[in-house]
């Protein structure tokens, strides 16, 4: 498929990734481009914030003294569109991804 078909087609979406089965010896590695499915990634996005939601449900509003009102998340998208959290250890500098920030609403 052509770039300028890939830019026609409104129902995919472009993802890069590096490609870590495929490498090409030490310190070389593959990107490679994805054309997902808007549904597909909309479907996994939400499932994905569905399991946080459920998470965050169950965080306290307090830590001692201090109160809990903002969370940020950073999630990478896989090539077949799937969202995973970024890890300790993983380097955000230089990679894509979504980062999501949930503050707390104020009590009504």
């Amino acid at each position: 498929m052509s770039e300028n078909e890939n830019m026609n087609d409104s129902n995919k979406i472009s993802v890069v990734t590096v490609d870590s089965s495929r490498t090409r010896g030490p310190g070389v590695t593959r990107i490679t481009e994805t054309n997902l499915e808007i549904e597909v990634l909309s479907d996994n996005i939400n499932l994905f914030l569905g399991q946080l939601s459920e998470t965050l449900d169950r965080a306290p509003e307090k830590i001692g003294n201090f109160q809990f009102v903002e969370i940020e998340v950073h999630a990478e998208i896989s090539s077949k569109g799937t969202l995973k959290l970024m890890g300790t250890g993983v380097e955000a500098s230089g990679t894509g991804g979504l980062k999501f920030v949930f503050r707390r609403l104020p009590a009504s």
